[in-house]
């Protein structure tokens, strides 16, 4: 596995230069049978992208160029590779990035995963009538979600110091079998707090101190341990058991939740089996407050008219829980008739928590939000829908008066919006370059994870409290936002790829390149954006490719000399031999009255045998050097020059 890279993430290399923590190999039927991401090096010239891709179709595969920046780089983006590495250290970046969007996708689906066995919880309870099917589904549920295997139900006798396990996972448990909840303080715990318990370590947990010798000679041992509590009203009248042979590490959250809303599930679908029993006994109290309900209704004739032009459907429902009265909107809603809705108990229409909020409403709490509504969930033919509520409370009437709004397309648009957006912020916080957006007063609101990383703010001090300026030099945030305006650099209102410096939190000086845009809303400003891709990198790059063309350059202008200097040597050696020999010859004929003309012949000879060793010193030239000369200027090193005259 490369070095950043976690087990579970798993990179092959198809080349032949070495990287620290990964395996290289030379042929594709080398690589692992299971792979996330395949590193590719452009050397490798016998295999195809369509083959790697023929081969792993659910990995990632990178382009890499361990020499740096290729010739055609325009070539290799139009490959179609899902990245492209320009160095080892780019390599590391890159492959991190795609472990953190594979990673975000196994979390989405473990949370899919569980979320379905929730609802699939949920259907099975809906369809359970009796006890111990519901009790039965819901061990095996949370068997499978949270990966334990010993699961219980535990039954509280109210006023009483003992409970009863009606069920259990373990197949050896067939008979309901009474404890004492003296030798179960986590059971006392939750039956005071009305919470969720988590116990780590049960060997180290102050709460079971009392009961430890216990725990130690127990016949099935475990060290940790999970309670939900199951309610009826306010009242707790279940545990849910959770227990582990191992230590408990941290609990993720989601399953936190998940337990919960289990716990909340069974507790409601108890609860609708002990109405189930109870069923008879009202509908027998229902017979006879009918007849006084009719006289009741009677009162309202003069609403009628009114009501049955009402849009919404309105109920009017008994303390009993019966309909006395529905309207014709309600009775299209509801999926029937009007007068075939009275005398039916509404509770009936209900699903899930719904039920449960009928049932505080009829004991006069207000169930409703601030703005006075609450949605409730029905279903019809196998098809769920969602109605706004109102409910309010008649003291006078002892019932209460409910109005009934479809809204089930609402909430779905509601939910693909909420869906939307919560993957536009998961696809910004996922980009690698820094997006960051802000008012037209310059107060950031947006901040992403790649421009905590440039910059060295972390959202939290960035959104709301720092100004877009703070991240520019002096009053450059304002000469951005001029030629964003202008009709050049992409148009009024975008702007195109242009280079800036940021200033990060410690004050260094960011070189990156800029796109951004205003954001309006019915033709007004209201927000402006900009996109940066940090450039230190590049730029480093560029810089050793700049180093490395002046050496090439060097290297060809010494040869060049050199060369210069054997030639000049050679062309030059042959008059000054010319001349040197004429010299001697004029000075061996002068006599001893030719002084005048002595005088420049020695001349001549000594400054034509100077010029002859310099010719040498030139033909002898081996290596580049300049010294300084007149002013500035620098012309080419002969050597060792203390021989000269």
């Amino acid at each position: 596995m490369l070095k950043g890279v976690t087990d579970d993430f798993r990179v092959g290399l198809l080349g032949s230069t070495p990287v620290p923590g990964l395996d290289c190999v030379a042929h594709l039927e080398a690589l692992a049978p299971e792979l996330d991401a395949v590193v590719l090096e452009h050397n490798v010239t016998d295999v195809r992208l369509e083959d790697v891709r023929a081969s792993f179709p659910k990995a990632d595969v990178v382009a890499w160029y361990p020499e740096g920046v290729p010739k055609d780089l325009q070539g290799a983006l139009g490959e179609n590779y899902d990245g492209i590495a320009l160095s080892q250290e780019h390599l590391l970046f890159v492959l991190n990035a795609i472990k953190k969007r594979y990673f975000q996708y196994r979390r989405f689906r473990e949370q899919q995963r569980l979320t379905q066995g929730v609802l699939t919880l949920v259907n099975e309870l809906a369809e359970a009538t009796d006890l111990q099917g519901v009790l039965r589904k819901v061990i095996l549920r949370l068997s499978e979600i949270f990966s334990i295997e010993r699961v219980s139900v535990v039954m509280l006798k109210p006023e009483s110091d003992i409970a009863f396990v009606v069920m259990e996972h373990e197949a050896a448990l067939l008979d309901t079998v009474m404890i004492r909840l003296e030798d179960y303080p986590e059971i006392q715990e939750i039956m005071r707090t009305g919470k969720p318990l988590i116990i780590s370590d049960v060997l180290a947990n102050d709460l079971l101190h009392g009961v430890r010798t216990k725990i130690k000679k127990a016949a099935v041992r475990h060290r940790s341990a999970m309670l939900f509590p199951l309610h009826r009203g306010q009242e707790v009248i279940g545990v849910l058991f959770l227990r582990s042979p191992d230590p408990l590490q941290d609990v993720d959250n989601r399953l936190m939740d998940l337990g919960r809303a289990i716990a909340l599930v069974t507790s409601v679908s108890i609860g609708h089996v002990l109405d189930l029993d109870k069923l008879l006994v009202e509908r027998r109290a229902m017979a006879k407050a009918q007849a006084k309900a009719d006289e009741e209704l009677a009162d309202l004739k003069q609403f009628y008219d009114l009501l049955e032009q009402e849009h919404d459907g309105v109920l009017l429902i008994s303390l009993e829980g019966v309909i006395d009265y529905a309207n014709q909107s309600a009775g299209l809603l509801l999926k029937g008739d009007a007068a075939e809705l009275k005398g039916q108990i509404f509770s009936d229409f209900l699903e899930g928590e719904s039920k449960e909020l009928l049932g505080k409403a009829m004991q006069g709490e207000d169930v409703t939000s601030d703005r006075g509504y609450v949605d409730l969930e029905m279903s019809f033919e196998e098809q769920a829908f969602i109605f706004s509520s109102s409910i309010q409370y008649i003291e006078e009437r002892k019932g209460i008066l409910l109005t009934l709004r479809d809204v089930t397309q609402l909430r779905e648009i509601e939910d693909e919006l909420r869906q939307t957006k919560e993957f536009l912020e998961n696809l910004i916080q996922s980009s690698v370059d820094a997006i960051v957006a802000a008012d037209m007063k310059g107060r950031i609101l947006l901040f992403n994870r790649a421009a905590e990383q440039i910059l060295g703010y972390s959202a939290m001090e960035a959104v709301g409290h720092l100004n877009v300026t703070s991240i520019y030099d002096k009053e450059e945030a304002y000469q951005v936002m001029r030629i964003m305006r202008s009709a050049g650099q992409g148009g009024a209102g975008r702007l195109e790829q242009i280079r800036r410096d940021l200033i990060a939190k410690n004050g260094e000086k960011v070189p990156v390149s800029f796109s951004g845009a205003i954001i309006y809303e019915q033709g007004q400003e209201t927000a402006s954006v900009g996109i940066f891709t940090d450039l230190r990198e590049r730029l480093r790059m560029e810089e050793k490719l700049s180093e490395a063309q002046r050496r090439v350059q060097m290297s060809e202008r010494q040869v060049v000399a050199m060369e210069l200097a054997g030639v000049a040597a050679h062309e030059l050696n042959q008059p000054l031999t010319s001349i040197l020999g004429y010299a001697e010859m004029l000075d061996k004929r002068l006599t001893g009255d030719d002084v005048k003309i002595r005088k420049p012949v020695d001349v001549i000879l000594r400054e034509t045998e100077r010029m002859a060793q310099i010719v040498r010193r030139i033909g002898q030239i081996t290596k580049y050097e300049t010294k300084s000369y007149v002013g500035k200027a620098q012309i080419l090193a002969l050597g060792d020059e203390s021989q000269e005259e």
